[in-house]
């Protein structure tokens, strides 16, 4: 049986392993740290009393069609990972879903740390959410949307203190949806006063661990055979946003290019159809609607139910 290994169990990882599994019989070892998948893209809706926080975790002790490796990836030597503890993993296919390097101490973008962030949320009388990065950690909207939402009387804004020529576009769009729900954006920093919450959103860079590896957006193999990047690190690379939408995106293209060759013998997928590849202007569109609405927590709360009751369900 062909042996897929796949580095990362976030949202990337596990989704490339539940649709690798819906097209072919393959043995997947996921090599991931944690001991909990960490269903990221619903941190939003915790914040905005539609979930608690330990709901986003999902044991991957549970997932039986996966084997768990519980370890820290160190280097790529061809189709084998090397490990921090234990001895390296093989496979017929490498997929790297590693996620990206953030560089900052608010950590809103995993469970533990988007509970800490929210006890100071409850506390502070406004909260302003500080960009000064060229690529920020995306989530900070839907988060600051949830939290309007739940506290309409306290002061929300977000203050884009630097904002890239390449999303500048955006701006305009994203003033007018965020005043709308009664959210302050400014290109100006905040001025400080007591009691008021000040978050400064943490920039994010490819991880260290495929610097060396680009992408094929088509499929996601890398310049090295058989070996797939997909997640955050690869949207950052290719130039996209690292938006949970997009590592959804590129792992249902790289299983569909690993199941078509292993079945088929060629490398055989159908873009998805928000594809920057197919169709540009369309993806443009979508890009302006996502990174200025955020996502509806009502459509994140049918993502969750989804995931749940089908992804982690059909894996485990």
């Amino acid at each position: 049986m062909t042996k897929v290994v796949v580095v990362g169990g976030g949202i990337a990882g596990i989704y490339f392993a539940y649709r690798l599994l819906q097209l072919v019989d393959a043995r997947v070892v996921l090599i991931e740290p944690k001991e909990n998948h960490e269903f990221v893209i619903g941190i939003p809706m915790a914040f905005g009393g539609l979930i608690d926080f330990d709901q986003l975790l999902f044991p991957l002790s549970q997932l039986r069609r996966v084997i768990h490796v519980r370890d820290n990836a160190k280097a790529l030597d061809g189709k084998c990972v090397r490990l921090a503890s234990m001895p390296s993993v093989c496979g017929d296919y490498v997929v790297l879903a590693p996620g990206a390097y953030k560089l900052g101490s608010v950590e809103y973008w995993n469970v533990e740390g988007a509970k800490k962030l929210w006890n100071n949320v409850e506390k502070a009388q406004s909260i302003h959410f500080i960009v000064n990065e060229l690529n920020p950690v995306i989530g900070f909207q839907e988060i600051a949307y949830a939290i309007k939402t739940r506290f309409p009387e306290k002061r929300v804004s977000i203050h884009l203190v630097y904002v890239a020529d390449d999303y500048r576009f955006l701006l305009n769009p994203w003033m007018t949806w965020a005043e709308a729900k009664g959210i302050e954006i400014s290109e100006d920093p905040p001025q400080h006063r007591p009691g008021d919450l000040y978050i400064s959103v943490p920039s994010v860079r490819p991880h260290p661990l495929v610097a060396d590896l680009e992408p094929d957006p088509a499929t996601m193999e890398t310049q090295l055979e058989r070996v797939y990047l997909i997640g955050d690190a690869a949207l950052l690379k290719l130039g996209l946003p690292p938006i949970g939408w997009g590592a959804l995106w590129q792992a249902s293209l790289a299983a569909q290019a690993v199941a078509s060759e292993i079945t088929m013998g060629y490398i055989e997928v159908e873009p998805d159809i928000w594809s920057s590849m197919s169709d540009p202007e369309k993806f443009k569109n979508w890009l302006t609607y996502r990174m200025t609405s955020g996502t509806p927590l009502i459509h994140i709360k049918g993502l969750y139910d989804t995931w749940a009751n089908k992804v982690v369900k059909t894996l485990s």
